[in-house]
Formats: structure tokens, sequence, C-alpha cells
């Protein structure tokens, strides 16, 4: 019976650890786990690595256990990498801190046009691309077909996953046409 217990307070113990934030119902109850999206009064958070969502009204507070000292901003240190696109006719540029790609953007071009297009992107920790916005600064052409199409390959590409960053990290895609 001691052991018993001793094991279950040591897996109390040990997701309250790994827990990041906690979430205080008018309840009284307190759930612990990784607050991962706000949405439409809707708070997403995972307990373990299972999505929950609860309604704003329903919450007390909200405490955040963790410091997490990187704010997701893209800072100009990032080293730039390189990986082909998934159709292997061209080669794509990223810069995203603690962030490695492992889907590439599957690409196209059905005309003649050219010229390189910047994709700012926004990743959550999971590794997906929530928002592009194409031809930021950086991209040599206003044309609308090459924009729309990098902004379409960008939704695709997958990131590692990484639940220590912040909630959002920025990046830059930089695909050359």
């Amino acid at each position: 019976m001691i052991k018993v217990l001793i094991g279950a307070a040591m897996l109390l113990i040990s997701s309250s650890v790994m827990a990041q934030h906690s979430v205080v119902l008018k309840t009284g109850d307190k759930i612990e786990g990784v607050v991962m999206e706000l949405m439409d009064d809707e708070l997403t958070i995972y307990v373990n690595r299972q999505p929950k969502k609860i309604m704003l009204r329903d919450i007390s507070s909200i405490f955040f256990d963790e410091y997490v000292p990187y704010d997701g901003s893209l800072k100009s240190e990032t080293p730039i990498r390189k990986i082909k696109s998934a159709d292997g006719g061209y080669m794509v540029e990223y810069q995203i801190l603690d962030r490695n790609m492992i889907q590439a953007p599957r690409l196209s071009n059905a005309t003649e046009k050219r010229g390189t297009v910047v994709v700012e992107v926004i990743v959550n920790r999971s590794g997906t691309v929530l928002k592009v916005k194409s031809g930021v600064t950086g991209s040599t052409t206003s044309d609308e077909y090459l924009l729309t199409k990098a902004e379409y390959a960008c939704k695709g590409i997958k990131f590692n996953e990484y639940m220590k960053a912040p909630l959002e990290t920025k990046g830059l895609i930089t695909i050359h046409y």
C-alpha cells in the first residue's frame, strides 16, 4: 500500500514539474498544462499532450509557472538555413530561432516570372505555420502570382516541435523563383 502511495505521489510531482501553466477555474479546480491558444473567448490548454478547451467565463486565474526569456521575435543573429523544396526544383532559405524545417514546401511556377519572395511566418510550439505574409522586406518582386504561390506553399511547411518555445515564433522564408 505504501509503495502505491509513493508511486502516485511521484507521478503527481513529475506531472506538476512538466506543467508550464496553471488555470484555476471558478469552481476552484486547478488544471496544469501548457496554454497554447486564446481565440474567440476560448482557451486551449494541453494536458498530457491532449487539448482541452475552456471558455474564459469559466476561468478565475491563469498562472504562468515557467519564465520563457525569448519572446518569439526574429533576431538578426538567427542563422539562415537552406533546404530544397519538396519537389527538389527550388532552394529555400529560412530563418527561425531554435527550429528546423522537417517538411519543405511544395513549390511550382507555371509562368516564366522570376523573383525572390520573402514570407514572414508565425509558427506555434508544435511546429505548425499559423500565419503567413508574403512580400516583406527583401522581396524583389511584387507579382501577385508569385506572392500568392509563396504564401500557399509556406502554409504547408512543418517545423520541429519545441515545447519550451514561446506560443508563437516569427521567422522568414525566402523563395527564389
